[in-house]
């Protein structure tokens, strides 16, 4: 297929509307050619908005978007050189799937031969050569996305731009197409811009996760720099299934020691994890949001005196792979705004609130099969307390970004 790329620019991007709601803020993003980069962030959160803008649907209340090196702001989407694979695949239910694929390009009056060309190109690719003379209720759900694809493909943009293009698929056929997309986009280098709610999918696509709350940016990464060191508490509730668990603690520091003091427990925090958070060394004690993901604990006997903690199983999820644990801790919960949008479920949520009334919360740990517990039994658990995350408990910024 075609050669070109392009980078894309939004300098300072603003979404504004007449009703004084502001969708998009200040929005600093630079995507490389070639780039696969995905937004992803809560319901509403502005990222929709912000592709649309890219796309030339949505006008720009302030900033500038460059492509490549021309600032497209005043710009049609015909003119923008883009592609938009939407969540509906909106496909002619009348025409084949050659006739769907290349009807962008018959409009632009291509000649039927290189049209015909480029359409067996793109069904190559996307393994849809025996399917071309179909209709489009011949074929399954993933093929009519498949389809969808072909008809960006075929038109050689610069960029492709989607807009959650998987959200109506089921579960397992997801997981298929997010190999299939990001493969397909390696293949072709084409810049691209991936819109999703969906975290999981962002981790798994991307060679960067751009991470928005309520219109604003807050960490643009490579998906493994996001899930380990997330600049704040919001970023670091959000991304990860299961969740971060995350307790309001007091770190104190006396002669280069330090402990975190959370709830009922008290755990030595090692030099490892200072050396991380840099703006946690200091003598003297404060209040701080701790983190520690799921898959950091272990059995009580694997860890050391000063770093494992008993409590009481109240649920165990078997995933076949590993084992989830829920257990309530007297941890008191971080309950403010960010933690609102990080957990992005008012159910959820709420049930935190009622925790906190109760003075603690549920945490999750993530073991092996065979050490699966039994539902109320007495366990010991360990943390590996080198990968505890320490965050400002007024800003919420990573105490090291202060």
């Amino acid at each position: 297929m075609g050669d070109i790329v392009a980078r894309l620019q939004l300098d300072g991007v603003w979404k504004r509307y007449p009703d004084g709601t502001e969708a998009v803020k200040d929005l600093n993003l630079d995507i490389d050619d070639g780039e696969f980069v995905i937004l992803v962030g809560p319901s509403g959160c502005g990222k929709s908005t912000a592709l649309r803008m890219v796309a030339g649907l949505e006008e720009i209340s302030e900033g500038q978007l460059v492509i490549g090196d021309k600032v497209v702001n005043d710009l049609t989407p015909k003119e923008r050189d883009i592609a938009m694979v939407f969540q509906s695949y909106a496909l002619y239910p009348h025409m084949s799937v050659a006739d769907n694929m290349g009807f962008a390009l018959k409009l632009a009056k291509v000649p039927k031969d290189e049209i015909r060309k480029r359409v067996e190109e793109a069904a190559e690719i996307l393994d849809l050569t025996e399917y071309l003379d179909r209709k489009p209720r011949a074929l399954s759900g993933g093929q009519r996305q498949r389809v969808a694809m072909g008809r960006a493909i075929v038109r050689s943009p610069s960029a492709f731009l989607m807009d959650e293009p998987l959200s109506n698929l089921d579960a397992k056929l997801r997981v298929q197409m997010r190999a299939e997309i990001a493969q397909l986009q390696d293949r072709l280098g084409v810049t691209t811009l991936y819109v999703t709610h969906d975290q999981i999918e962002a981790m798994t696509m991307g060679d960067r996760v751009a991470v928005l709350k309520r219109g604003e940016l807050q960490q643009a990464a490579p998906p493994q720099e996001l899930y380990d060191n997330p600049r704040n508490l919001f970023v670091a509730g959000f991304i990860g299934s299961p969740a971060m668990n995350i307790a309001r603690g007091t770190l104190t520091t006396d002669n280069g020691t330090s402990k975190v003091q959370i709830g009922d427990f008290t755990l030595d925090v090692p030099e490892e994890a200072c050396a991380k958070y840099t703006k946690v060394k200091g003598d003297g004690s404060r209040e701080v949001a701790v983190g520690l993901r799921p898959e950091h604990f272990v059995p009580g006997s694997r860890a050391a005196d000063g770093q494992r903690i008993s409590v009481e199983v109240g649920l165990v999820e078997a995933l076949g792979s590993d084992v989830l644990v829920h257990f309530k801790t007297a941890a008191p919960p971080i309950v403010s705004e960010d933690m609102r949008e990080a957990i992005d479920d008012a159910d959820a949520f709420e049930e935190l609130q009622r925790s906190a009334d109760r003075g603690g919360q549920t945490f999750t740990a993530r073991l092996e099969p065979k050490d699966r517990p039994k539902v109320g039994e007495h366990i010991e658990l360990g943390f590996r307390t080198e990968y505890l995350h320490f965050f400002d408990i007024d800003s919420g910024l990573a105490l090291r970004e202060l």
